[in-house]
């Protein structure tokens, strides 16, 4: 059974990036390189979960890309492994639900891939360049 995920504030880390690196059409794994810089086995297992909820959604014609709780479970069971699934509930509450990667609604039991994690750099941007102008 799938544990009750709450969203949880990370206590460490930090995102480093070369501007002129980050492009308009970067791969998962270029995009995650962004966003866990040091950490190699959250990352490994952060596009795990994400290429699992995206394969397994279109593999049952859901046009939003969800997955129940049993589906997770199965997901980290096979894809990472039974003794890491503390590693993949920790990168999915510390960092992949509260950065909008995953939307997780625990009164459905889904996980949907999100925009929000695009929407909030759209944001920053934006923030950023009003406080350029000011």
């Amino acid at each position: 059974m799938p544990r009750r995920l709450i969203e949880k504030e990370r206590k460490t880390g930090y995102m480093y990036f070369n501007a002129k690196k980050i492009r308009s059409n970067m791969r998962l794994e270029e995009i995650l390189d962004v966003v866990f810089t040091r950490a190699e086995e959250y990352k490994r297992t952060a596009r795990a979960i994400l290429e699992g909820i995206k394969d397994i959604a279109n593999t049952l014609n859901r046009r939003t890309l969800w997955i129940d709780d049993s589906e997770m479970s199965n997901l980290i069971r096979e894809r990472i492994g039974w003794k890491r699934r503390s590693l993949a509930y920790r990168v999915l509450s510390e960092f992949l639900i509260p950065m909008g990667f995953i939307d997780y609604r625990p009164d459905e039991g889904r996980y949907i891939i999100s925009r929000a994690f695009q929407n909030a750099l759209v944001r920053l941007g934006s923030s950023y360049g009003r406080w350029v102008r000011s």
